[in-house]
């Protein structure tokens, strides 16, 4: 699928709970529901993984509710953002999607895995963390976090929060900016949520961190198959992180990618999105 086909496709609207909740759809194929990051919309997706997985799958992007162009509030917990999910999928017909999660999406999608495995296929998790109750686990570092949560960021700062320290990772971050901004860096680093937004996505997050939410009792009721994806110089969720969740969820995969941090995932889209149908294609 094209870049520019991605970027034109068009906005669709489903009723979850009374909220208008935001979604788009790319190609055919087997379902691939995707769970974003901390305040992130749905066109902060990069075009170019976006197009990949859609050489596969049916790829499903979607605003949780009180995100961007859907209504409603912030859910109070993870595990509301995960109903809001399975609501969709429910709502609009998508029979065992298989989920992709990244980062905050990836915190909810070892929720939803939990609560719904019944209904869904297999789980990916990218560039994400268990609660850091789970032995094993860095907390994420306030540089980052005071980072993440400013109003606006800069190129700069999403440089900073996302890619490696080398010169290769930094054009290649520059360069998903640009085809987020549709070719304009600065346009792909502006935010495109609210601060009360931000706000609420940050205290739900802060309460799946520190285990208030109970969320890591459940990691070991997990029974679909899953792969747990990072970058090798992540700053926001080392990759001990990631091997504490391979260690949490029975018989679960590990993939790591060179010369990347927390958007890996945009940094290596192709092979990411290779790495991705052969784990889906032989579950």
């Amino acid at each position: 699928m094209s870049l520019d086909a991605v970027q034109k496709n068009p906005t669709n609207f489903a009723e979850v709970s009374g909220n208008q909740i935001a979604w788009r759809s790319y190609s055919e194929g087997q379902p691939l529901l995707m769970l974003n990051r901390f305040r992130a919309a749905m066109d902060d997706w990069d075009p170019a993984l976006i197009g990949a997985l859609a050489q596969n799958f049916q790829v499903i992007t979607f605003d949780s509710a009180g995100v961007a162009e859907s209504t409603g509030e912030v859910p109070e917990t993870l595990e509301g953002a995960a109903d809001v999910a399975m609501g969709l999928a429910q709502e609009i017909g998508l029979d065992r999607p298989n989920v992709l999660g990244w980062s905050m999406g990836g915190m909810t999608a070892q929720i939803l895995a939990a609560k719904y495995g019944d209904q869904v296929g297999s789980v990916v998790l990218a560039g994400t963390t268990p609660s850091f109750a789970v032995e094993g686990t860095i907390p994420v570092p306030q540089e980052w976090l005071g980072t993440a949560t400013k109003e606006q960021n800069t190129p700069e700062d999403m440089l900073f929060l996302f890619n490696a320290d080398t010169d290769s990772s930094h054009a290649a971050g520059m360069g998903s900016l640009a085809r987020i901004g549709s070719g304009d860096a600065i346009a792909g680093a502006a935010s495109k949520t609210t601060m009360q937004t931000i706000a609420a996505q940050g205290a739900a997050t802060r309460k799946f961190f520190f285990g208030e939410d109970g969320a890591f009792k459940q990691l070991g009721d997990i029974k679909c198959s899953v792969l747990v994806a990072n970058g090798d110089q992540g700053r926001a969720f080392a990759v001990e992180n990631s091997v504490a969740l391979v260690r949490a969820i029975s018989g679960s995969q590990l993939a790591i990618y060179p010369d990347s941090g927390h958007a890996f995932l945009f940094q290596h889209a192709e092979r990411f999105a290779q790495d991705v149908t052969r784990f889906l294609t032989t579950q």
